[in-house]
């Protein structure tokens, strides 16, 4: 018996239970992430967990200036 691939997999199962698949992930992801922004609303970030976040990301804005 030859092994499927996780897509052969995927495709062998019904077209209804992929759409329930599809729309359970969706929500999914939508519970976690009105579930975190209201934990952010709830516990606010402490000035030393801001300040840490930020070291963690070293982005430069760099202002754009016109050369004329």
């Amino acid at each position: 018996m030859q092994r499927k691939s996780l897509w052969g997999s995927y495709k062998a199962i019904s077209p209804r239970t992929r759409i329930m698949i599809g729309v359970g992930g969706m929500i999914f992801a939508t519970t976690g992430m009105l579930l975190s922004e209201h934990l952010e609303k709830q516990y606010p970030a402490t000035e030393d967990e801001k300040l840490q976040a930020e070291a963690l990301s070293p982005v430069t804005v760099v202002d754009h200036v016109d050369k004329k």
